[in-house]
């Protein structure tokens, strides 16, 4: 498998890891904190994926100084009116002798299909608990939600890709890739083509699109399955003359872009559906 594409975009960033090393010989004695440092424990948690229409999430809050208890407070706020409350009252609570409180988040009248973040801020007054030594406290956390659908069978599809294949111009294919619809919408889906067509060393990865009333389909914007270190790509705003659809009947000629890191490549792909 290999890829031969044209570069499109500006340079892929380089990462240069640092090693650290550490000193045995010159351990102090045990620090032990006298603030509060009342912190969220990332700044950002990974996407929450649901096909509820309501859910709560426990956000986890840490403080440094156990003795006593101690209530925390806090805001939320969010673009997506009518979805995020809290039934804490911007209020947090922890145990005696406890290190960890939870804020109970209530993401409701959730839509299939769409995404939710709500952002959680301490109040200025748990802020400046903050432990001036160990300097560790996040402030604010982003929890973000994917509404997502009730997938059902759709039928399969033959897979041709003409990215990564050894023969250029047949491309490489696969039968039978299963396709799914979110039930009740004109989402599709087809599940783990890259996987099924070059094996296990493939991340599990799906391609979104939507459909039309006259059978025309189009990738849904944004970021679908990744091969390697490039990831299927569609824009058809600011990129609409490099990704687009064609098809006659059921067979479909993709084009699309590859983006790895911040390069951009000329993607493409076919695929006959076998409703």
């Amino acid at each position: 498998m290999n890829i031969k594409k044209y570069l499109f975009g500006v340079m892929a960033i380089a990462l240069c890891g640092l090693m650290t090393s550490c000193d045995t010989d010159n351990i102090g004695a045990k620090y032990n904190p006298s603030f509060q440092n009342v912190s969220f424990e990332v700044e950002k948690a990974s996407t929450i994926t649901t096909s509820e229409t309501t859910i709560t999430v426990p956000v986890r809050v840490t403080r440094s100084l156990t003795s006593g208890s101690y209530t925390a407070n806090y805001t939320l706020t969010s673009e997506n009116e009518g979805v995020f409350s809290s039934p804490d009252n911007g209020a947090v609570t922890f145990a005696e002798g406890s290190g960890v409180a939870y804020i109970n988040l209530v993401a409701s009248n959730l839509e299939k299909g769409k995404d939710y973040s709500c952002k959680i801020t301490l109040s200025e007054k748990d802020i400046a608990t903050a432990d001036t030594i160990t300097k560790t406290q996040v402030t604010e956390t982003i929890i973000s939600i994917h509404a997502d659908y009730n997938w059902v069978a759709a039928g399969t599809c033959k897979f041709i890709d003409f990215n990564f294949a050894d023969d250029e111009e047949n491309g490489e294919a696969v039968d039978g890739v299963k396709i799914e619809n979110g039930e009740g919408s004109n989402v599709y889906r087809i599940i783990d083509p890259y996987r099924t067509l070059y094996g296990s060393s493939v991340a599990a990865g799906n391609i979104t699109f939507t459909q039309n009333a006259d059978g025309s389909i189009q990738l849904t914007n944004g970021r679908h399955c990744t091969v390697g270190s490039y990831t299927i790509y569609s824009d058809n705003v600011d990129y609409g003359a490099y990704c687009y659809v064609e098809n006659v009947g059921n067979h479909y000629a993709v084009n699309h872009l590859l983006l790895a890191g911040t390069s951009l490549y000329i993607g493409y792909f076919e695929f006959i559906w076998n409703k």
